[in-house]
């Protein structure tokens, strides 16, 4: 066997699950990438899955767009086959020209070297995981609606002259939409141009064992044709109805010297209630000559069209979708991580005062509880001076003109308790007011007092608005008492 193939045999088995974390050295490596941009361009938002040679994505474009983004990993892109192999897929998967083929949007060369696909973004689950799921075998009536549809891809690619090379439940994926896709063109020959390249020539042999024909599995590669694929299309029907490959073997070389020489049982040897129809378009894809089996892609797909008509008594056209369990989730949605950082909250400002109760204000920070009494003590200040100049029988200059609007404070601003009109008032030093006093409500606002009109306030008397000055002199001259243990002012809230 050439070396090539060895190579390329490091993409067989399971994929790795993105979950495995820092315990796979290789999934660690492919999760670090998540959050990086490629190019300027492709975003990696989620990892979806890790292959022997690859790791596959979900990510946006800088126009909004998802995909999903296929990198090859960094060691395998100093490897020239490996390197042609990989970018012939997307070429391969766009010439088949069928919706059920993945289509390649992009190629390029990452910054660190690494080669990567662009592909559209899928949304479901693989064969093999459906497999899997629902206990390890699905159900005649499935398994015929896969093929079916599998066949119309392999009708298509075959009528392009490329062998797809690598069909298993696998590369067989089904969308949230029930579609069916075939992924992974990435061993497909076109024969038309495959003496341009040395991707099969020297004797190669890639592919997965347990889905090759015999010539496949000798390393005949001038002889893997469309019906190398009906074989492989047959084997996925065996595993799928069966949970078992069609050879068996304790590792890779028993396996793949077992489907070299060893005809396939009969599926009826190992499921014994598969309908007859079944079982014969299973048993003819898996002839051991490549001669005996259906001559094209066509003819299998009818005859599955037949099985599934005597089985259901009605033509598949008309079959429902299959549609995903409800366990399966959406993988591709990004995660916060990695889309970075959330926005930063913007909070709105407003010009409006708003009332502070008390328990608010012992809320509040200490720079804010700050800032509340600087504004608050500008206020009694401004109001002492109108009690003043009220008593006197003077207004301050333009008293009475319009309020005046200046920038708010940085926490709040407390609405002023005259309801005459609002204040809005910049920062001032202010005499030093007990935070508690100013916060707790005014000890007369209970029981307010007579308030009768002066002749130097007839105005407010006849508008109705209660004039500052009109507290009872006894009361509020003056109006502060001086604390005889500090020696310093506090003004009576009950004149303001």
């Amino acid at each position: 066997m050439a070396d090539r193939g060895d190579v390329a045999g490091q993409e067989e088995g399971a994929v790795r699950s993105a979950s495995a974390g820092a315990s796979d050295p290789l999934v660690a490596r492919a999760q670090a990438r998540v959050g990086s941009t490629l190019r300027d361009k492709w975003r990696l938002d989620v990892l979806l899955g890790v292959g022997g040679m690859a790791a596959v994505y979900a990510a946006t474009h800088r126009n909004g767009s998802r995909v999903a983004v296929k990198i090859l990993h960094p060691g395998m892109s100093t490897n020239s086959f490996v390197r042609e192999r990989f970018m012939w897929e997307g070429y391969a998967a766009n010439a088949v020209g069928h919706e059920g083929a993945v289509k390649v949007i992009d190629d390029d060369e990452a910054e660190d070297g690494s080669l990567y696909l662009v592909t559209e973004l899928l949304d479901g689950e693989t064969l093999e995981e459906r497999r899997m799921r629902s206990g390890g075998r699905l159900s005649q009536q499935e398994v015929l609606l896969v093929a079916d549809q599998v066949l119309d891809v392999l009708v298509s690619a075959h009528a392009k002259g490329i062998v797809h090379r690598d069909l298993k439940p696998e590369n067989v994926f089904l969308t949230r939409a029930g579609q069916i896709k075939v992924l992974d063109f990435g061993l497909a020959r076109l024969r038309e141009l495959s003496t341009s390249t040395n991707l099969t020539q020297g004797g190669g042999m890639v592919g997965t064992p347990a889905y090759m024909a015999p010539e496949h599995a000798r390393g005949q590669s001038e002889e893997v044709d469309e019906r190398s694929d009906i074989w492989a299309c047959g084997a996925t029907m065996f595993c799928l109805l069966s949970g078992r490959g069609v050879h068996e073997g304790r590792d890779g070389t028993e396996l793949l010297a077992n489907a070299m020489a060893k005809p396939s049982p009969p599926l009826a040897a190992v499921v014994p209630l598969v309908d007859e129809a079944v079982a014969h378009v299973v048993d003819h894809a898996l002839e051991f000559s490549s001669e005996m089996r259906w001559p094209n892609a066509g003819d299998m797909q009818q005859a599955v069209r037949d099985a599934y008509e005597r089985l259901n008594g009605s033509p598949i056209t008309v079959a429902a979708k299959l549609a995903l369990g409800e366990d399966v989730p959406d993988r591709t949605i990004a995660r916060v991580s990695a889309m970075g950082p959330a926005p930063a909250r913007r909070v709105p400002t407003t010009a409006r005062p708003v009332m502070l109760s008390s328990g608010a204000l012992s809320s509040l920070s200490a720079r804010a509880k700050k800032a509340v009494i600087g504004v608050g003590g500008a206020a009694v200040l401004v109001l002492v001076i109108l009690l003043v100049a009220g008593a006197s029988g003077h207004s301050p200059p333009q008293a009475a003109a319009a309020p005046v609007s200046v920038p708010s404070a940085p926490a709040a601003t407390v609405a002023p308790r005259s309801s005459a009109s609002v204040v809005a008032l910049s920062p001032v030093v202010a005499p030093e007011v007990s935070f508690d006093e100013l916060a707790a409500p005014p000890a007369a606002s209970a029981h307010p007092p007579s308030r009768s009109p002066t002749p130097g306030h007839a105005h407010a008397a006849s508008s109705g608005t209660p004039s500052p000055a009109a507290s009872p002199p006894s009361q509020c001259q003056p109006p502060f008492v001086i604390d005889p243990t500090t020696g310093k002012k506090r003004w009576k809230l009950e004149c303001l």
